[in-house]
């Protein structure tokens, strides 16, 4: 997407800095619902590797973006390269 001089005229780092972080907090209360519809799902298949397989994967990306907000130490709990 190409930045228009309109666009950079009404958009202010702020602005768009509160729209960003408004859309983080409901990413989270979607995967708040997903992760509690996933254990759901687990309970009832509980020998099911897959959903811990899946989980691995999740918390990987989760510590990850942890990362990105200034705190490595779930990264590096888990031995993963920064």
């Amino acid at each position: 997407m190409r930045n228009t001089k309109a666009q950079s005229t009404t958009q202010t780092a702020a602005r768009l800095y509160a729209e960003r972080h408004a859309e983080a907090q409901e990413l989270l209360q979607l995967i708040a619902s997903r992760l509690a519809e996933h254990k759901e799902r687990q309970a009832a298949r509980s020998a099911d590797w897959g959903y811990a397989g899946d989980l691995g994967r999740i918390t990987e990306q989760l510590a990850y973006v942890l990362a990105d907000l200034g705190d490595a130490s779930a990264v590096r709990a888990k031995g993963l390269e920064c």
